[in-house]
């Protein structure tokens, strides 16, 4: 399962975790979330809707949409660690940040949001009950996630008037088993300047997200995935009970 996590105007950085366990492996691959000409081409991005959303104001918040990848593959030990790692990420992380959850596995293989952005301790609740219900199966749709999270979190930037913070978290342990449509979420996230934070877990080859990503981290257990998903959130940690 892999973690990929996007964020809007801010960098990553390496910040050294406390504890027994090895910090996850990091690896960048570019310095900034500009549109990647590679990945883009010589095509206009879709646009961003003009008009502002009813309820549009202008808003600082930071905003982190997970998607996690519950497939077949994560059956057994692994997505039991996931699911206690991303609890404790979401537990722990600051109470103004808003949270928001994609999922594909057994009960939807097709990938569903499961949680929209917000906040608040019943935000926090909806999210831990969700994520306890989490049962591996089906297959490993990243495109279809990552064209959901990037379009949740423009839409949620509009709402605040372009002001703050947006990123997408991935955890995944597989390839995407949706190859056309990952292909066209890449460039339509990066076009949209969405840095993705991408959380390999327990994979064994090089992942594909790991080109796109604004971080790409690995983990092995479950504290080496809660140390990845609390890194994706490295500048944003001052108020969070890491």
């Amino acid at each position: 399962m892999t973690l990929v996590a996007v964020s809007l105007g801010v960098t990553s950085c390496d910040r050294p975790r406390s504890g027994a366990n090895p910090p996850p492996s990091r690896e960048q691959d570019f310095a900034s979330p500009l549109v990647s000409s590679e990945v883009s081409g010589k095509g206009d991005p879709e646009p961003i809707p003009s008009t502002t959303p009813p309820g549009s104001h202008m808003d600082p918040s930071s905003n982190a949409y997970i998607v996690f990848d519950g497939s077949g593959s994560m059956a057994g030990e692994p997505i039991e660690e996931a699911r206690r790692a991303v609890t404790a990420f979401v537990q722990a992380a600051p109470t103004d940040l808003n949270l928001g959850l994609y999922v594909f596995d057994q009960n939807h293989q097709g990938g569903s949001e499961l949680v929209p952005l917000g906040r608040g301790e019943k935000q926090r609740a909806q999210l831990r009950q969700q994520i306890a219900g989490i049962s591996a199966g089906g297959g490993t749709p990243l495109g279809a996630a990552l064209r959901a999270g990037t379009e949740s979190l423009m839409a949620r930037f509009q709402q605040q008037l372009r002001y703050g913070d947006i990123r997408l978290i991935v955890v995944t342990d597989g390839e995407a088993t949706d190859p056309r449509t990952f292909d066209k979420s890449i460039r339509y996230a990066r076009d949209y300047h969405v840095p993705i934070y991408t959380v390999g877990f327990r994979v064994r080859e090089e992942h594909a997200l790991r080109r796109f990503s604004e971080a790409y981290l690995t983990a092995n257990d479950e504290q080496q995935l809660l140390n990845a998903m609390q890194e994706t959130l490295a500048e944003l940690d001052d108020d969070a009970d890491f």
